[in-house]
Order: C-alpha cells, then structure tokens, then sequence
C-alpha cells in the first residue's frame, strides 16, 4: 500500500510504503481463541477417553501457531517512509517505530529499476549514492511497484 504527499511544483514530498495485510493483530487473535477452544475441547475427549498425550502435543501446536501469527503480523507491520526535500532523500525504516535512518544527498542519488529475474517476481527498485545502495519497498506487490516507480518520477527533477 503507497500513500503519497508529492508537491509537483517542488518535485518534494512524502511516500509511504506498507506491505497489505488482510487481517488486523486483534482478528488474528480471535481466530487463535476460536482454534485453541476447539483444540482443547477435542484434546480434554481424548484425555477423558484416557490418551493423555493428546494434550501436550495440542498445547505445542497452539503454541508453534501462535508464534507464526505474531511473526507475520509483525513483518506486516512494517513501514519505509520516503522523504525527498530539497537537498536530501531521507529513508526511514520500521515496524512500529523508526529503527533505522538512512539519508542520500539528493544531488548525486539516483533512482535504479531493475527487471524481475523470473516472471512471477516484481521489479527491484533501489536508491544509489556514492557506493551505497538501499531497496526501496521489497515488501510491495507488482501493483504497489509500479506505483512507486511512477511516483518517483514524480520527485526526481528534470535534467536542465
């Protein structure tokens, strides 16, 4: 998902890049409750009928799932923002909060779109100064790519 506060005029602005996600950290919550009330009704018959060890085993399965859950609820939530001011190219990255800055000179940056290598792959898009390089929204679809391509030439001015 892109959000864009892009000012034509300045070539400046604002891109926000979050992967999509279906389901909301409380929805998945709910769904582990409704799983975890079915497994221990199923596991506590099979306690009463005497094969005791169902028990641990669904307590280890709730446990694996809701570890999966977290983790890809947590990858879900993270966000680049992409800030292009007049002399800069501010990148920062996160899950709920900044955890990393990275910033180019806006002079000498330049925006790189690579082929996908297969075609179920999307194209890669970097930012490139002075021997360093950053990827910009891995975590997007093709769709998503294709709208941060258009609107980083909506940023990158024009050669004079």
């Amino acid at each position: 998902m892109i959000e864009l506060e892009i000012d034509d005029t300045t070539k400046t602005g604002r891109i926000i890049l979050r992967p999509n996600h279906s389901w909301s950290w409380r929805y998945n919550l709910y769904l582990l409750y409704t799983l975890a009330t079915i497994s221990g009704l199923v596991s506590m018959g099979f306690l009463l009928a005497g094969a005791w060890i169902i028990l641990p085993f669904s307590i280890i399965e709730l446990s694996v799932l809701a570890a999966c859950m977290y983790y890809c609820t947590k990858q879900c939530n993270q966000q680049e923002v992409i800030t292009v001011s007049d002399e800069a190219v501010q990148i920062e990255l996160g899950h709920k909060r900044v955890e990393e800055t990275v910033c180019y000179q806006r002079l000498w940056a330049k925006y790189l779109v690579s082929p996908p290598r297969h075609p179920w792959d999307s194209a890669r898009v970097a930012i490139r100064s002075h021997n360093r390089e950053s990827e910009l929204g891995a975590f997007l679809n093709q769709d998503d790519k294709q709208q941060l391509i258009a609107a980083l030439k909506r940023v990158t001015p024009s050669p004079s």
